[in-house]
Protein backbone atom coordinates (compact mmCIF):
# COMPACT_ATOMS: atom_id res chain seq x y z
CA UNK A 1 0.00 0.00 0.00
CA UNK A 2 1.05 3.82 -0.70
CA UNK A 3 1.06 6.26 1.92
CA UNK A 4 -2.35 7.77 1.24
CA UNK A 5 -3.81 3.88 1.41
CA UNK A 6 -2.18 3.57 4.69
CA UNK A 7 -3.49 6.47 5.97
CA UNK A 8 -6.86 6.39 4.83
CA UNK A 9 -7.88 3.35 6.73
CA UNK A 10 -5.94 4.46 9.84
CA UNK A 11 -8.50 7.08 9.69
CA UNK A 12 -11.35 4.61 9.28
CA UNK A 13 -10.54 2.34 12.07
CA UNK A 14 -10.48 5.12 14.04
CA UNK A 15 -13.89 6.69 13.50
CA UNK A 16 -14.83 2.64 12.90
CA UNK A 17 -16.18 2.90 9.78
CA UNK A 18 -13.61 0.26 8.54
CA UNK A 19 -14.42 -2.66 6.36
CA UNK A 20 -13.69 -6.47 7.49
CA UNK A 21 -11.35 -6.39 3.87
CA UNK A 22 -9.98 -3.20 4.49
CA UNK A 23 -9.29 -3.93 8.39
CA UNK A 24 -7.07 -7.19 6.86
CA UNK A 25 -5.18 -4.95 4.56
CA UNK A 26 -4.31 -2.83 7.39
CA UNK A 27 -3.24 -5.30 9.55
CA UNK A 28 -1.07 -6.79 7.34
CA UNK A 29 0.80 -4.23 7.01
CA UNK A 30 1.17 -3.47 10.23
CA UNK A 31 2.91 -6.88 10.14
CA UNK A 32 4.72 -6.38 7.87
CA UNK A 33 7.41 -4.11 10.02
CA UNK A 34 7.74 -2.82 13.68
CA UNK A 35 8.03 0.32 12.52
CA UNK A 36 4.59 0.53 10.54
CA UNK A 37 2.88 0.05 13.82
CA UNK A 38 4.35 2.53 15.60
CA UNK A 39 3.78 5.33 12.76
CA UNK A 40 -0.28 3.71 13.16
CA UNK A 41 -0.27 4.41 16.69
CA UNK A 42 1.26 8.00 16.58
CA UNK A 43 -1.23 8.60 14.48
CA UNK A 44 -4.23 7.40 16.42
CA UNK A 45 -2.83 8.95 19.37
CA UNK A 46 -3.22 12.39 17.15
CA UNK A 47 -6.33 11.77 15.73
CA UNK A 48 -7.67 10.88 19.42
CA UNK A 49 -6.79 14.26 20.55
CA UNK A 50 -9.26 15.81 17.96
CA UNK A 51 -13.41 16.45 18.78
CA UNK A 52 -16.04 14.20 17.92
CA UNK A 53 -18.43 17.69 18.03
CA UNK A 54 -19.50 19.31 14.99
CA UNK A 55 -18.15 22.61 15.61
CA UNK A 56 -14.72 22.08 16.84
CA UNK A 57 -13.75 19.32 14.54
CA UNK A 58 -11.02 21.07 13.41
CA UNK A 59 -7.11 19.29 12.28
CA UNK A 60 -4.42 21.13 11.98
CA UNK A 61 -1.99 19.44 9.44
CA UNK A 62 0.80 21.51 10.37
CA UNK A 63 0.22 21.12 14.19
CA UNK A 64 -0.77 17.33 14.24
CA UNK A 65 2.67 16.07 11.63
CA UNK A 66 5.11 17.59 14.29
CA UNK A 67 3.30 15.35 16.88
CA UNK A 68 3.64 12.34 15.12
CA UNK A 69 7.13 12.83 14.46
CA UNK A 70 7.87 13.57 17.92
CA UNK A 71 6.26 10.21 18.76
CA UNK A 72 8.24 8.26 15.99
CA UNK A 73 11.59 9.97 17.02
CA UNK A 74 11.70 9.09 20.27
CA UNK A 75 11.29 5.35 19.49
CA UNK A 76 15.35 4.29 18.77
CA UNK A 77 14.15 1.24 17.50
CA UNK A 78 12.69 2.93 14.88
CA UNK A 79 15.74 5.74 14.11
CA UNK A 80 16.62 4.41 10.50
CA UNK A 81 12.72 5.06 9.43
CA UNK A 82 13.86 9.34 9.66
CA UNK A 83 15.27 9.57 6.52
CA UNK A 84 11.93 9.09 4.60
CA UNK A 85 9.54 11.17 7.16
CA UNK A 86 9.05 13.81 4.63
CA UNK A 87 7.73 11.44 2.37
CA UNK A 88 5.11 10.54 5.28
CA UNK A 89 5.15 14.05 5.95
CA UNK A 90 3.63 14.37 2.55
CA UNK A 91 0.53 11.97 3.52
CA UNK A 92 -0.09 13.27 6.40
CA UNK A 93 -1.10 17.08 5.51
CA UNK A 94 -4.13 14.89 3.28
CA UNK A 95 -5.28 13.50 6.99
CA UNK A 96 -7.35 16.90 7.09
CA UNK A 97 -9.41 15.77 4.06
CA UNK A 98 -9.64 11.95 5.45
CA UNK A 99 -10.75 12.55 8.51
CA UNK A 100 -13.73 15.16 7.68
CA UNK A 101 -14.77 12.24 5.29
CA UNK A 102 -14.42 9.86 7.94
CA UNK A 103 -15.92 12.38 10.76
CA UNK A 104 -19.23 12.70 8.29
CA UNK A 105 -19.31 9.14 7.89
CA UNK A 106 -19.07 8.04 11.44
CA UNK A 107 -22.24 10.63 11.77
CA UNK A 108 -24.41 8.19 9.39
CA UNK A 109 -25.03 5.02 11.42
CA UNK A 110 -25.58 2.75 8.36
CA UNK A 111 -21.87 3.65 7.43
CA UNK A 112 -20.78 1.55 10.98
CA UNK A 113 -20.38 -2.33 9.93
CA UNK A 114 -20.75 -4.62 12.83
CA UNK A 115 -19.09 -7.76 13.02
CA UNK A 116 -20.71 -10.45 15.04
CA UNK A 117 -18.78 -13.38 15.93
CA UNK A 118 -20.51 -16.91 16.94
CA UNK A 119 -18.22 -19.35 18.89
CA UNK A 120 -19.61 -23.14 19.94
CA UNK A 121 -17.85 -25.12 22.82
CA UNK A 122 -16.78 -28.95 22.91
CA UNK A 123 -20.18 -31.59 21.79
CA UNK A 124 -21.99 -28.08 20.75
CA UNK A 125 -23.58 -27.42 17.35
CA UNK A 126 -25.54 -24.18 15.90
CA UNK A 127 -27.08 -22.93 13.03
CA UNK A 128 -26.84 -19.53 11.84
CA UNK A 129 -28.44 -17.67 8.66
CA UNK A 130 -27.03 -14.64 7.28
CA UNK A 131 -28.23 -11.10 6.05
CA UNK A 132 -28.07 -12.72 2.53
CA UNK A 133 -29.77 -16.10 3.58
CA UNK A 134 -26.65 -18.43 3.78
CA UNK A 135 -27.73 -20.61 6.14
CA UNK A 136 -24.54 -22.08 8.15
CA UNK A 137 -24.35 -25.28 10.33
CA UNK A 138 -21.04 -25.07 13.24
CA UNK A 139 -19.42 -28.04 14.18
CA UNK A 140 -18.03 -27.85 17.66
CA UNK A 141 -15.10 -26.27 18.86
CA UNK A 142 -15.86 -23.65 16.00
CA UNK A 143 -15.81 -20.03 15.55
CA UNK A 144 -17.29 -18.11 12.73
CA UNK A 145 -16.86 -14.15 12.30
CA UNK A 146 -19.43 -12.45 10.11
CA UNK A 147 -20.96 -8.78 9.21
CA UNK A 148 -24.43 -8.33 10.25
CA UNK A 149 -24.96 -7.03 6.80
CA UNK A 150 -23.08 -7.60 3.69
CA UNK A 151 -22.26 -4.09 2.54
CA UNK A 152 -19.45 -4.49 0.19
CA UNK A 153 -20.48 -4.36 -3.80
CA UNK A 154 -18.38 -6.73 -4.60
CA UNK A 155 -18.12 -9.54 -2.10
CA UNK A 156 -19.52 -11.49 0.67
CA UNK A 157 -16.83 -12.03 3.48
CA UNK A 158 -16.97 -14.10 6.56
CA UNK A 159 -13.49 -15.64 8.08
CA UNK A 160 -14.07 -19.01 10.12
CA UNK A 161 -11.96 -20.88 12.65
CA UNK A 162 -13.10 -24.64 12.86
CA UNK A 163 -15.69 -26.47 10.99
CA UNK A 164 -19.00 -25.23 9.15
CA UNK A 165 -21.50 -26.37 6.70
CA UNK A 166 -22.64 -23.88 4.42
CA UNK A 167 -25.17 -23.42 1.74
CA UNK A 168 -24.33 -20.21 0.48
CA UNK A 169 -26.81 -17.99 -1.34
CA UNK A 170 -26.62 -17.85 -5.20
CA UNK A 171 -25.60 -14.03 -6.17
CA UNK A 172 -22.93 -13.85 -9.32
CA UNK A 173 -22.50 -10.40 -8.51
CA UNK A 174 -21.14 -10.96 -5.22
CA UNK A 175 -19.07 -13.86 -4.54
CA UNK A 176 -19.12 -15.40 -0.98
CA UNK A 177 -15.48 -15.54 0.39
CA UNK A 178 -14.64 -18.03 3.72
CA UNK A 179 -11.36 -16.91 5.16
CA UNK A 180 -9.11 -18.69 7.85
CA UNK A 181 -5.32 -17.75 8.54
CA UNK A 182 -3.79 -19.85 5.96
CA UNK A 183 -6.92 -20.80 3.59
CA UNK A 184 -9.92 -19.37 1.62
CA UNK A 185 -12.65 -20.81 -0.30
CA UNK A 186 -14.45 -18.46 -3.19
CA UNK A 187 -17.79 -19.50 -4.39
CA UNK A 188 -21.39 -17.95 -6.07
CA UNK A 189 -23.59 -20.29 -4.95
CA UNK A 190 -23.37 -23.93 -3.59
CA UNK A 191 -23.10 -26.33 -0.34
CA UNK A 192 -20.23 -27.61 1.09
CA UNK A 193 -18.11 -28.50 4.36
CA UNK A 194 -15.12 -26.61 5.04
CA UNK A 195 -12.67 -27.11 8.11
CA UNK A 196 -10.23 -24.28 8.38
CA UNK A 197 -7.33 -24.80 10.76
CA UNK A 198 -4.00 -23.15 11.79
CA UNK A 199 -2.20 -25.95 10.75
CA UNK A 200 -4.61 -28.30 7.82
CA UNK A 201 -7.90 -27.29 6.42
CA UNK A 202 -10.30 -29.57 3.98
CA UNK A 203 -13.59 -28.92 1.43
CA UNK A 204 -15.47 -31.03 0.86
CA UNK A 205 -18.29 -30.09 -2.02
CA UNK A 206 -22.16 -31.31 -1.78
CA UNK A 207 -23.23 -29.23 -4.80
CA UNK A 208 -21.74 -26.36 -7.64
CA UNK A 209 -18.44 -25.79 -7.10
CA UNK A 210 -15.58 -23.55 -4.69
CA UNK A 211 -12.61 -21.97 -5.42
CA UNK A 212 -9.75 -23.74 -2.49
CA UNK A 213 -7.12 -21.28 -2.07
CA UNK A 214 -3.74 -21.22 0.41
CA UNK A 215 -2.27 -17.81 1.50
CA UNK A 216 1.30 -16.87 2.45
CA UNK A 217 1.31 -13.46 4.15
CA UNK A 218 -2.16 -12.23 2.66
CA UNK A 219 -0.87 -13.54 -1.00
CA UNK A 220 -2.78 -16.99 -2.49
CA UNK A 221 -0.15 -19.29 -3.21
CA UNK A 222 -1.72 -21.91 -4.29
CA UNK A 223 -5.75 -22.69 -5.71
CA UNK A 224 -7.56 -25.55 -6.88
CA UNK A 225 -11.14 -25.48 -8.38
CA UNK A 226 -12.97 -28.15 -6.38
CA UNK A 227 -16.46 -29.86 -8.03
CA UNK A 228 -19.41 -31.58 -6.60
CA UNK A 229 -18.35 -34.57 -4.93
CA UNK A 230 -14.45 -34.35 -4.36
CA UNK A 231 -12.75 -32.91 -1.68
CA UNK A 232 -9.42 -31.01 -1.17
CA UNK A 233 -6.82 -30.66 1.68
CA UNK A 234 -4.05 -27.96 1.79
CA UNK A 235 -0.99 -28.05 4.19
CA UNK A 236 0.89 -24.88 5.58
CA UNK A 237 3.22 -26.27 2.88
CA UNK A 238 0.72 -24.57 0.54
CA UNK A 239 0.45 -28.47 -1.26
CA UNK A 240 -3.39 -29.04 -2.40
CA UNK A 241 -4.35 -32.62 -2.58
CA UNK A 242 -7.99 -33.24 -4.37
CA UNK A 243 -10.09 -36.79 -4.55
CA UNK A 244 -13.26 -37.70 -5.28
CA UNK A 245 -14.98 -38.01 -2.11
CA UNK A 246 -15.59 -41.77 -1.54
CA UNK A 247 -16.18 -41.19 2.75
CA UNK A 248 -19.98 -39.09 2.83
CA UNK A 249 -19.58 -40.50 6.66
CA UNK A 250 -17.49 -36.87 7.00
CA UNK A 251 -20.89 -34.88 7.01
CA UNK A 252 -22.03 -36.92 9.70
CA UNK A 253 -21.63 -34.08 12.33
CA UNK A 254 -24.31 -32.21 9.76
CA UNK A 255 -26.34 -35.04 8.88
CA UNK A 256 -26.50 -37.30 11.92
CA UNK A 257 -26.04 -40.06 9.28
CA UNK A 258 -23.23 -42.51 8.87
CA UNK A 259 -22.83 -45.26 6.18
CA UNK A 260 -20.84 -48.51 5.58
CA UNK A 261 -20.23 -50.64 2.90
CA UNK A 262 -18.23 -54.07 3.44
CA UNK A 263 -15.94 -52.14 5.55
CA UNK A 264 -13.59 -53.58 8.07
CA UNK A 265 -14.58 -53.89 11.68
CA UNK A 266 -11.38 -51.48 12.82
CA UNK A 267 -12.34 -48.69 10.12
CA UNK A 268 -16.19 -48.94 11.54
CA UNK A 269 -15.52 -48.52 15.14
CA UNK A 270 -12.80 -45.66 14.27
CA UNK A 271 -15.38 -43.65 12.84
CA UNK A 272 -18.31 -44.33 15.39
CA UNK A 273 -15.95 -43.61 17.65
CA UNK A 274 -14.77 -40.30 16.30
CA UNK A 275 -18.58 -39.22 15.66
CA UNK A 276 -19.83 -40.03 19.50
CA UNK A 277 -16.97 -38.73 20.83
CA UNK A 278 -16.46 -42.29 23.31
CA UNK A 279 -13.38 -44.66 23.46
CA UNK A 280 -14.49 -47.72 21.69
CA UNK A 281 -11.68 -50.73 22.14
CA UNK A 282 -11.81 -54.09 20.12
CA UNK A 283 -10.39 -57.27 21.94
CA UNK A 284 -10.71 -59.80 19.21
CA UNK A 285 -8.42 -61.75 16.81
CA UNK A 286 -7.76 -60.28 13.27
CA UNK A 287 -10.73 -58.06 13.47
CA UNK A 288 -10.34 -56.63 9.87
CA UNK A 289 -11.65 -59.87 9.26
CA UNK A 290 -14.86 -58.68 10.23
CA UNK A 291 -17.01 -56.68 7.70
CA UNK A 292 -20.05 -54.23 8.23
CA UNK A 293 -22.58 -53.26 6.16
CA UNK A 294 -25.00 -51.01 7.47
CA UNK A 295 -26.43 -47.65 7.94
CA UNK A 296 -27.35 -45.12 11.85
CA UNK A 297 -29.32 -42.06 11.43
CA UNK A 298 -29.45 -40.30 14.96
CA UNK A 299 -29.01 -43.12 16.63
CA UNK A 300 -27.40 -43.70 19.76
CA UNK A 301 -23.60 -45.05 20.32
CA UNK A 302 -25.05 -48.17 22.22
CA UNK A 303 -27.80 -48.77 19.69
CA UNK A 304 -25.50 -48.77 17.07
CA UNK A 305 -23.13 -51.26 18.78
CA UNK A 306 -25.79 -53.47 19.67
CA UNK A 307 -26.45 -53.73 15.69
CA UNK A 308 -22.85 -53.80 14.50
CA UNK A 309 -22.31 -57.10 17.07
CA UNK A 310 -25.52 -58.85 16.58
CA UNK A 311 -24.53 -58.35 12.69
CA UNK A 312 -20.99 -59.88 13.41
CA UNK A 313 -21.75 -62.11 16.17
CA UNK A 314 -19.87 -60.31 18.67
CA UNK A 315 -21.18 -58.52 21.61
CA UNK A 316 -20.10 -55.08 23.71
CA UNK A 317 -20.13 -53.64 26.93
CA UNK A 318 -19.52 -50.21 28.62
CA UNK A 319 -16.58 -49.67 30.98
CA UNK A 320 -15.21 -47.04 33.16
CA UNK A 321 -13.53 -45.31 29.77
CA UNK A 322 -15.80 -46.12 27.25
CA UNK A 323 -17.27 -49.71 25.72
CA UNK A 324 -15.27 -52.58 24.72
CA UNK A 325 -15.93 -54.96 22.00
CA UNK A 326 -15.00 -58.80 22.00
CA UNK A 327 -15.64 -61.97 20.73
CA UNK A 328 -19.14 -63.97 22.09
Amino acid sequence: MNEIDVWELVVKKHYQTISLQESERLNNWLLQNPANRELADAMTQVLSQTSNDEEQFKFNAKTAWPNVERRISSKSNIRYLIPSLLRWAAAAVLIVGLASIAYWQVREPSQVIQQITISTKVGESKKIVLADGTRVWMNENSSLTFPKEFTDDTIRSVRLNGEAFLEVTHNPQKPFLVKGKYFETRVLGTSFNIQLTEHESSLLVVTGKVRFSSKENGKVKSSVVVERGFQAIANLDHQLMMSQTLNQNKLAWHTGVLEFKNQKLTEVISELSSYYHKSIKINVDRPDDYLFTGAFNQTSAENALETICYSLHLRWKKTTQGYLISKD
